[in-house]
């Protein structure tokens, strides 16, 4: 289906994501992941052959087959299709499904075998091998005024109720990445609620660091190509270059960089266990992204209310119309946040 921007194949692609050997209580750590030897790696490897097997799967999503994809808001709920399926799993997995809008995290509820669900932010599927539900989901917009043209996306978080441990290895392999289709265009022939509040940081505009501009160079292979051009990235600044995030006192304060692709308004929406959290008592950061430039900005999260351990990442969607010029939504690197 040509609306679907990725089917996750995931398999052998977890061996480059599994060299985040651990997290201590210490948050101080010296140690650098550049250092770690082949052989080190290849033990890291053979000796978590659990993570392998629960990356293994995948997960097929998008808007079910339609003459033209497109809606229309003129007041009354939208009713949007939508599938999610697994193949090549040998055990149930757990799916997170979402909605994005305008940039936005989009509740909803939705329509299964003649029942109607609660309206949520994130709904979660516990899906068997080679296994496919067919939902219509419940959208009343949440954002967009009369006469916008918006851009709604659908997405899903592959075993989303992974967790790694804390003494271990903490990457999450492919579990807890988020996959989403390209947006589809929503008139707005009637104004959405309106109620979010958008948290205008301050950001800063500096250039790409060398060794971050040598790193995506390496991973094309056409010396004419910018990886740029086409890609952006979200990133969580820490202090070790691990996966793992620390609180104190209660607050996650983070360093965010983003960068690549087009100039364009995006929200970024914070996951505290694949739910959308505030942040600074807002529901959403907003920034335009400079081409071949990098923004950086400051938030500080309210964690108090949260386990010792969780999953942590950040998504950058674009807004506006600006998703006729890029429609990627970004995922952060997936953390382990250790909360004290």
């Amino acid at each position: 289906m040509k609306h679907i921007r990725y089917i996750v194949m995931v398999y052998v692609m977890v061996i480059c994501m599994v060299f985040c050997s651990g997290c201590t209580s210490n948050h101080n750590s010296s140690s650098d992941l550049n250092t770690d030897s082949d052989s080190e790696l290849s033990s890291i490897i053979s000796s978590d052959d659990e993570l392998i097997k629960k990356s293994e799967g995948t997960i097929m999503m998008g808007f079910q087959p339609a003459d033209k994809y497109e809606y229309t808001y003129s007041g009354s709920e939208m009713n949007v299709p939508l599938y999610v399926g697994t193949m090549d799993n040998s055990e149930n997995i757990e799916v997170a499904a979402m909605l994005f809008l305008n940039g936005e995290v989009q509740p909803y509820s939705y329509t299964l075998n003649g029942k109607v669900s609660e309206k949520q932010m994130v709904h979660y599927f516990t899906l068997g091998p080679n296994e496919t539900i067919n939902f219509t989901a419940l959208v009343t917009p949440i954002s967009g005024e009369k006469g916008d043209v918006i851009g709604m996306q659908f997405a899903t978080v592959f075993k989303s109720d992974y967790l790694p441990e804390q003494d271990g290895n903490t990457s999450f392999g492919n579990c807890g990445k988020i996959n989403s289709t390209i947006c589809i265009p929503v008139n707005m022939q009637a104004s959405g609620i309106n109620e979010t509040k958008a948290d205008i940081v301050k950001t800063t505009i500096t250039d790409i660091p060398e060794e971050t501009m040598a790193m995506l160079e390496g991973l094309v292979t056409n010396d004419t190509d910018n990886p740029l051009d086409y890609s952006s990235y979200l990133k969580i600044k820490t202090e070790d270059n691990r996966n793992c995030l620390y609180s104190e006192n209660g607050k996650l304060n983070l360093t965010l960089q983003i960068y690549g692709g087009k100039e364009v308004a995006k929200k970024i929406t914070f996951f505290i266990n694949n739910e959308p959290v505030k942040v600074d008592n807002c529901d959403y950061c907003e920034i335009n992204t400079t081409t071949d430039k990098m923004t950086v900005f400051d938030v500080c999260i309210d964690v108090s209310e949260y386990k010792e351990l969780c999953s942590f990442y950040a998504v950058a969607a674009t807004s506006g119309e600006d998703y006729l010029i890029q429609d990627d939504t970004t995922q952060s690197e997936r953390c382990l946040l250790i909360n004290k």
